[in-house]
């Protein structure tokens, strides 16, 4: 059986969303946020606005 990732993002008003690997997305430390996209347009989160995230695996086509 083969898995998937996927990075699970917790905000600060307890909202939870997931954003698929092939998407992209990495932690950029100078700026304090999750940048979520390989091209443009990417989405910024800063992380003053993130709870918790988790790279998460689940089963493929679930």
């Amino acid at each position: 059986m083969s898995h998937r990732v996927q990075l699970a993002v917790e905000y600060a008003d307890h909202q939870r969303r997931y954003y698929p690997a092939n998407r992209g997305w990495r932690v950029d430390a100078a700026f304090r946020c999750l940048v979520i996209g390989r091209d443009l347009p990417r989405t910024y989160i800063p992380l003053d606005n993130v709870l918790s995230f988790d790279v998460e695996r689940y089963p493929e086509g679930a």
